[in-house]
């Protein structure tokens, strides 16, 4: 780590941040973004239809049809994104099926309700306890043959034909996606259905309805912890135009894309502010960093995609702009003694000025760092009712401390244990300052005892969401972290502790903890006696989406692939109406 002066910070940087680390956006185009779904008659038009979904539901629901058509109804609206405008119509359906759940098979259909049905089951169970219904996944064991197999059209045990057979695979897949720790059977059910609906996409693609295997691929790739609200309901929107005759009446449809267009709407102008306060800010035209300020946003609307909570995810798109550029500051240009003066500095209460012989370009990023955390901080003041300084500068503080000791494992070249990697790396991730600027920009917190507990003290919860968010960095980049110096990561620290492991198997060592790890998540977001509050909720649905942007690698170092179509496909195409 070395001091550069003037002209000489851009330049070093520059080599080591890949070509395509640079904006993929430019402001040009993004304020050249226009849509007309703000207009007023779309709005109308779309309470108009929230009405008319009611009432059939609520005709559902008194009338004659099957639970399982009102299983479905309330599967497609949460697929379409439009279950927030539901909620006691979809409590009716689930109490009944709650009320109908045989502990030993699930769900029975039929006129007398003698018949066990494993699609009814499966799609039961993920939808009761995606809502905390209390229901336990053992009653997958009784659609088991005597093999130990699950019912296929080969051993079906009511002959059912091969299209429900083949929705109740799909069923099985999804219900494992919201599978809680310690259970072997979900384990099994996900093995079994994956294997079978992937020998299906690969082999009978001419055979089915192009509608069905595009959901078999969306969820094949897209598990419930790995995915969010936007991106979900844009792709089930193209599953159901492909398949009319899924939903009963075409108002469910034509509502799903009008609200995902009006929603379109007030994102676009949220990027509007976005790539303008960071154009303005003028840091790219003074250090080579990673600009991914509208990235980051895709982020900020995976963790809350709802107009109310449009500050909070403009500050996920802020806050971790700021970290970057405060992460490529450390890596690149601090000196150790700089690292602990601008811990200082933020300790002292954000002031630059300690930060003494420095570049002028390092000292204008730091003060644009310095003077954004002061109007978040403003901003929180306001929503909580009195000074959130303190936890925000420790949040900061502890940041700065957890890279410092990075700095120091680099210089030397010292691996740590897996554990001492951890304690410090979940840190030095930036996921304190981002979750807490979030949540207090969010809803008001009452006590700042629920901050000290169950955030800066890390909870359960927020270790698990900390350890995810680390580990799925780590096994997407710690090649590149390698190639730029970097000796520490998760994998050949945990290298370290077992000498005898290779790097491929810690690699599934790590990424099979993960997929632990979120079981054990899933149970403390979905546990029925646990009541979380809606910037808990953030928290969770804030992990969802860095899972999400790493499904196919580093999402957001390398933007221009995978990242950069899903940011067309939720923020600039509309939806065809």
């Amino acid at each position: 780590m070395t001091t550069l002066d003037g002209d000489q910070i851009s330049a070093a940087a520059a080599a080591s941040i890949p070509d395509n680390a640079f904006n993929q956006w430019g402001d040009d185009f993004i304020q050249s973004m226009e849509t007309p779904y703000g207009g007023s008659e779309y709005c109308e038009r779309a309470e108009t239809l929230v009405k008319d979904v009611k009432i059939l539901l609520r005709e559902m629901h008194t009338g004659d049809v099957d639970l399982i058509e009102q299983l479905e109804m309330v599967d497609a609206l949460q697929c379409l994104g439009i279950d927030r405008y539901f909620d006691a119509e979809i409590k009716a359906t689930l109490d009944c099926a709650y009320r109908s759940w045989d502990t030993s098979v699930g769900i029975r259909l039929g006129s007398k309700n003698v018949t066990r049905d494993m699609n009814a089951t499966a799609l039961g169970l993920r939808l009761l306890r995606l809502h905390r219904y209390d229901v336990s996944a053992d009653v997958l064991e009784s659609f088991k043959d005597k093999n130990g197999q699950f019912f296929t059209e080969d051993n079906n045990y009511n002959n059912t034909g091969e299209e429900c057979v083949m929705r109740s695979m799909l069923n099985l897949l999804r219900a494992s996606s919201v599978a809680f720790f310690g259970e072997t059977v979900m384990k099994e059910v996900k093995v079994f259905s994956s294997a079978y609906l992937k020998n299906l996409s690969e082999n009978s693609a001419d055979m089915y309805r192009r509608s069905f295997l595009k959901e078999v691929e969306y969820a094949l790739i897209y598990e419930w912890p790995r995915t969010f609200t936007r991106w979900e309901a844009r792709n089930f929107i193209e599953i159901y135009e492909l398949d009319d005759l899924r939903l009963k009446d075409k108002r469910i449809l034509e509502l799903a894309k009008l609200d995902f267009n009006i929603l379109q709407f007030t994102y676009k102008m949220e990027m509007k502010y976005l790539s303008r306060w960071w154009a303005n800010s003028g840091l790219s035209k003074l250090i080579a960093t990673r600009e991914r300020t509208i990235e980051y946003f895709l982020w900020g609307v995976s963790s809350t995609d709802e107009v109310k909570f449009s500050s909070s995810r403009i500050t996920v798109a802020k806050v971790s702009t700021l970290a970057t550029i405060m992460d490529d500051l450390f890596d690149d240009y601090a000196t150790f003694e700089q690292l602990k003066l601008i811990k200082e500095a933020v300790v002292q209460g954000w002031d630059v000025s300690i930060v003494k012989n420095i570049p002028q370009s390092f000292k204008m990023c730091l003060e644009f760092v310095f003077q954004t955390v002061h109007e978040l901080i403003d901003e929180a003041n306001k929503i909580q009712g009195h000074d959130m300084m303190q936890f925000i500068t420790k949040a900061w503080a502890d940041y700065i401390e957890a890279n410092l000791e990075q700095a120091r494992w680099k210089t030397s070249g010292y691996i740590p244990t897996y554990n001492e990697y951890l304690n410090t790396a979940t840190t030095s991730a930036a996921i304190g300052p981002i979750l807490l600027h979030t949540i207090l920009l969010a809803v008001p917190i009452s006590g700042d005892d629920a901050i000290k507990k169950t955030f800066l003290n890390k909870s359960r919860f927020y270790e698990l969401i900390w350890m995810c968010i680390r580990l799925i960095d780590d096994t997407r980049d710690f090649e590149d972290e390698r190639r730029h110096g970097e000796t520490a990561s998760a994998i050949s620290c945990y290298m370290r502790d077992h000498l005898e492991c290779s790097e491929a198997e810690a690699l599934n060592h790590i990424t099979n903890l993960i997929e632990e790890l979120h079981k054990e998540l899933t149970w403390e977001y979905l546990n029925p006696n646990n009541a979380l509050l809606d910037w808990e909720k953030i928290c969770f649905n804030f992990n969802r989406g860095l899972q999400f942007i790493y499904i196919f690698g580093d999402g957001i170092t390398y933007s221009h692939k995978e990242v950069k179509h899903q940011v067309f496909k939720v923020f600039v195409d509309p939806v065809d109406i």
